[in-house]
């Protein structure tokens, strides 16, 4: 992961890279905030401090933006490495292979994964479901106890990187990152209820998690981000996408809406080996919607759905939260179970799309029905427009037509984080030195993680909206 991020951040800047919603600033009665954005706990007598058309009772029935933040933090590291382990699996299991043994002499063994069915489940008895890669769920003690049989197999390198086979077959005592990841996920009561990899390679190709989470009530999708060379090709594709998500819909803004053409390619190509011939957006949904109409832990429940995921995974989220938004407002059948709010949460999300697909944005936003919260280091420059020369000779199309959505957490270094509606920055704003380290999963959660932070996150998604600024420009 961090290698093929590295080359992404270099091509893409080194050579080339409910109801209405009410605005603050109308002439409604509007929340105590702080200048920069922090919703103090004490608000004064009948002035509840944050969204002022949302009621204390819908308030306690929303999730804190602490509640959600780590979580879906370590969910959009996980659709990373998930996809090494099985992948290596895939690849290896039943071979016959060598190792040395000592200066001149070495012994075949065989490639035999304990129990695989724990973590791959194309060999299950169960009919496939048309609607998923998974013909049954995986748990996140599956997964731990995989991992704990098959250690000898993997190779971590040391400070993060790729996952290898480990052709010296070494015996190991653990834990792998995997491991730690699964062990805090267990505390909830998760299922991966689908997971499809099936046509990617170590290049990349559209790879995406659903996971219910039974504890906290939530389903969520998440998006893989850049690994390789065919995610890179589609990250610096910057042309415009006018018809994909538009074309005989209802424009509202009245303009001429235009989404990352990319990112929009790998949500609306066929899925590869889908029985229907659907884009990959309609599976997923398909997929989502099938949970909340059938799942018997689900239904009836006021599950939520949260969107996330990590650079192009993050791209992506915001994309596809637009997408279901778009198809509720409409009253479509695909999405029909779907609950009234979809909220992404995502990090390090590039622009996804031109200043009229934000209006589009914006008016999905003002009827309550999407929500976005979009994470952004200081110095990361993917989330950024206006790549400048001769970063731009390596992108396609015009960065400097894109803006950003929804409300951003902009996280300094070691300061408190600012909040703001948007808040779009420019390449050149962000380049510097670290611009690989800043863009790191690792360094999210470090800044996410300061407790100078925490503060923030006692808000909830609708109170952030409510101190953020006008959302209306």
């Amino acid at each position: 992961m961090k290698y093929y991020t590295a080359i992404s951040i270099l091509c893409a800047v080194s050579t080339a890279s409910v109801t209405a919603f009410v605005s603050p600033k109308s002439s409604a009665v509007a929340p105590t905030a702080h200048k920069t954005g922090f919703c103090p706990t004490a608000a004064a007598p009948n002035q509840r401090c944050g969204s002022n058309y949302f009621t204390s009772l819908q308030a306690a029935q929303e999730d804190t933006v602490d509640v959600v933040i780590h979580d879906l933090l370590k969910i959009s590291n996980f659709v990373y490495a998930f996809r090494e382990v099985r992948a290596i699996v895939k690849e290896n299991e039943g071979k016959t292979k060598k190792k040395k043994t000592g200066w001149f002499s070495s012994e075949e063994y065989k490639v035999a994964f304990d129990t695989p069915a724990l973590i791959l489940t194309q060999d299950g008895a169960q009919e496939k479901d048309k609607n998923q890669l998974f013909k049954y769920d995986i748990t996140p003690d599956a997964i731990k106890l995989f991992m704990e049989k098959n250690r000898k197999w993997f190779y971590e390198p040391e400070g993060g990187g790729d996952w290898e086979f480990d052709e010296k077959v070494t015996e190991k005592t653990g834990p792998f990152v995997l491991e730690k990841a699964v062990e805090e996920a267990t505390r909830d009561n998760l299922k991966i209820v689908d997971y499809d990899d099936e046509f990617t390679t170590t290049k990349g190709g559209l790879c995406y998690g659903v996971v219910v989470n039974l504890t906290r009530k939530w389903i969520t999708v998440a998006f893989r981000g850049t690994v390789g060379l065919t995610d890179i090709n589609t990250d610096r594709d910057f042309n415009l996408d006018y018809k994909s998500f538009f074309e005989g819909q209802e424009i509202m803004s009245g303009g001429k809406p235009g989404t990352h053409a990319g990112f929009t390619r790998y949500l609306v190509d066929p899925k590869m080996g889908d029985d229907d011939g659907r884009q990959c957006v309609e599976r997923i949904l398909a997929c989502v919607n099938e949970e909340f109409k059938s799942n018997p832990d689900v239904v009836g429940k006021d599950f939520k759905l949260y969107v996330t995921g990590h650079s192009l995974g993050g791209g992506m989220g915001n994309l596809f939260a637009f997408r279901a938004a778009q198809l509720k407002a409409a009253d479509h059948e695909s999405v029909k179970h779907l609950p009234d709010k979809i909220t992404a949460l995502t990090f390090a999300a590039p622009v996804a799309g031109n200043y009229d697909y934000n209006k589009e944005f914006q008016a999905l936003e003002k009827k309550g029905i999407l929500r976005h919260i979009r994470v952004a280091n200081k110095g990361d420059v993917v989330p950024t427009n206006e790549i400048f020369f001769p970063a731009s000779l390596a992108i396609k199309g015009n960065t400097k037509l894109y803006t950003q959505n929804g409300v951003n957490l902009f996280l300094l270094p070691d300061e408190e984080l600012i909040v703001d509606y948007r808040n779009t920055k420019s390449c050149k704003s962000q380049f510097g030195l670290k611009v690989l380290p800043n863009h790191m999963l690792t360094e999210y959660r470090r800044r996410v993680g300061l407790e100078v932070n925490k503060k923030f996150y006692q808000q909830t998604v609708e109170e952030l909206y409510a101190t953020a600024g006008d959302f209306t420009n």
